[in-house]
């Protein structure tokens, strides 16, 4: 098998037409821009359109081309200059978009209705004038514009700063049989979950320690980037960063209230489970740092790249064989970068456009994320062979990551959880993938709407006018460990400082509750497809291939899931409340 490296020729062939593309970017937009100046007719928004987002089109790729280079060998100044060219120039083509936002909107919507009239090429613009109707009112002036460009261009700096900071971290090292060990960030994974408490307890204070160092850097940062953010959000006319961001997704903000308040009538459950863990792991005194041990006696699972696919591909199998085709294709395609490599990004596991980004060590987390990302990539395959590409990401028409954007890869890791339980051939193997479906939920739900708590309480600070200091973010985010874990657990105040690792909080707003919504959705899809027969792979596939072609309770109507149904999220529960049953009655 050859090596899993991206083959990024579909975004350009070499550097030399990267560059070409770039000035014809440049260039086009001196061009669009003065034929945005002329009076508009059906025909020329037409053309002024499908123009615009033909260069929005290569702006993109130019930002996803110069990011993943970036993101191969992050040290490299010409990568981190040239992402930094791709960031701008992608900025300046979403300031032309909103001017022609501006126009359509001063045009009204008797007038767009009759061009579409004189016009059925304008069909194809349909959600996307919608859209704009919808979000009118913040929709803003050119020099309202060029102040959330600026501000803009500040965050994107701070994460340029983030980004540089987190690849000159280092850790002390620790002591191993009586060898010392350097902590890295490829490497900190295997020392947080050794059945050595010692080793695991002094990687998780070696790690701490050095992010508790630059604590005022970090700290800074995210203070800065929240408040271009709240600057925004203003400029916007949104009266906060939670509104702003529901608003623009076209769901209601209850959503996350209502995810919040569930879970935090449902923290018994983990504290239970958290409590069986120690008692399993017979310590007596459990501190945060003991619980990345597998529930299991000392099994040692190891996979390699080629064993990890042969699972994949069996797992996915319940989707169907049109599914499994564009997995293949991806796979031999070049469009899944695993290999080690230390110039690589070491902290992170992504995928954009139909791209994902990780580093394979052979553990049961990395064929996880193997087949997370691989429903990421299918999910924009899928869209970008079935939709224009206006629609083809939920990023693009609705201006932002889809609410239903997690369903599609957080149903593949089911998938593999069940398949991994079902072909187990020991209790204690049963037991080990047991215990990751209920780990599953307590990092995907329970961590991920603690993060959105803990995100609620900044963003209000932030609006108060208060900085984000460091002592103001470890103290919050103590109150949040202590509550999401119990009382039950022994907290040692350096762990206060994770707030400082959590990336989400630095690139976006309000992501992480979507893990947690989004594992619960992918439930229903997994019991709609497997046990209760109502969903098929025919209609799994078309919400897959949908893009962002209609709203979100559209979507997912697609799947017979209805948002408004307020007992969603509350009958998430279940499979866990069950699975921690079933590990209470195994004896290992």
């Amino acid at each position: 098998m050859k090596k899993l490296e991206w083959n990024l020729n579909d975004l350009f062939e070499n550097e030399d037409s990267f560059y070409h593309n770039v000035k014809q970017i440049k260039k086009e937009l001196i061009e669009i821009e003065e034929l945005d100046t002329t009076d508009i007719t059906s025909k020329n928004l037409e053309t002024l359109l499908n123009r615009h987002w033909k260069m929005k089109e290569v702006s993109d790729n130019i930002l996803i081309y110069a990011s993943l280079l970036y993101y191969k060998d992050v040290k490299n100044e010409v990568y981190i200059d040239r992402k930094k060219l791709a960031e701008e120039l992608n900025n300046e083509v979403k300031e032309r978009l909103k001017s022609i936002d501006r126009k359509i909107v001063e045009l009204g919507k008797n007038e767009i209705e009759r061009f579409k009239q004189e016009n059925s090429n304008l069909a194809i613009y349909d959600l996307y004038f919608d859209n704009i109707f919808r979000l009118q009112k913040h929709i803003q002036d050119d020099e309202t514009n060029m102040k959330i460009k600026e501000h803009t261009n500040l965050i994107n700096e701070q994460l340029r700063t983030y980004n540089s900071l987190l690849s000159s971290m280092k850790y002390e090292s620790i002591a191993m049989n009586d060898k010392e060990i350097e902590i890295t960030s490829s490497n900190s994974g295997k020392y947080l979950s050794s059945r050595n408490r010692d080793v695991r307890k002094d990687t998780y204070f070696s790690i701490n320690r050095a992010y508790h160092q630059r604590q005022e850097s970090f700290a800074n940062i995210l203070h800065s980037i929240y408040k271009s953010r709240t600057e925004i959000c203003h400029l916007e006319k949104h009266n906060s960063i939670l509104e702003k961001v529901t608003f623009e997704e076209n769901i209601t903000p209850q959503i996350i209230e209502t995810l919040i308040k569930c879970v935090n009538e449902h923290l018994y459950l983990i504290h239970d489970y958290l409590k069986i863990k120690s008692e399993f792991l017979e310590i007596q005194d459990p501190h945060l740092y003991d619980f990345g041990v597998p529930l299991d006696s000392n099994l040692k699972i190891k996979y390699s790249i080629e064993e990890a696919i042969e699972i994949i591909k069996n797992a996915l199998k319940p989707l169907g064989e049109e599914y499994l085709k564009v997995v293949e294709l991806l796979i031999e395609e070049g469009h899944i970068d695993a290999e080690l490599d230390e110039k690589k990004h070491q902290a992170i596991t992504f995928s954009w456009n139909t791209y994902s980004f990780m580093n394979f060590r052979g553990s049961y987390v990395d064929i996880k994320n193997m087949i997370h990302e691989l429903g990421h990539i299918v999910n924009y395959y899928l869209s970008k062979q079935n939709q224009p590409y206006i629609y083809e990401d939920s990023t693009i028409a609705l201006g932002r990551a889809s609410f239903t954007d997690e369903i599609a890869s957080i149903t593949n890791e089911i998938l593999l959880n069940k398949y991994l339980y079902e072909n187990a051939k020991t209790e204690e193997e049963r037991l080990f993938y047991l215990s990751k479906e209920v780990e599953n939920y307590f990092t995907t739900i329970f961590k991920q709407t603690m993060y959105t708590e803990f995100e609620n309480d900044l963003y209000k600070i932030v609006s108060d006018e208060e900085q984000l200091s460091p002592q103001i973010l470890n103290e919050k985010y103590f109150t949040m460990q202590r509550k999401y874990y119990g009382e039950q657990i022994e907290y040692d105040d350096i762990g206060s400082i994770e707030w400082a690792r959590l990336g989400h909080l630095y690139r976006w707003s309000y992501y992480p509750y979507k893990y947690a919504t989004g594992l619960i959705m992918a439930n229903i899809v997994v019991n709609s497809l497997l046990e209760d027969k109502t969903l098929s792979e025919e209609q799994y596939i078309a919400f897959l291939s949908a893009g962002s072609s209609m709203y979100t309770e559209s979507l997912l109507k697609l799947l017979h899931i209805d948002l408004t149904n307020p007992d969603i999220i509350k009958n998430g529960f279940k499979t866990l409340e069950n699975d921690i049953k079933i590990i209470k009655q195994m004896k290992i």
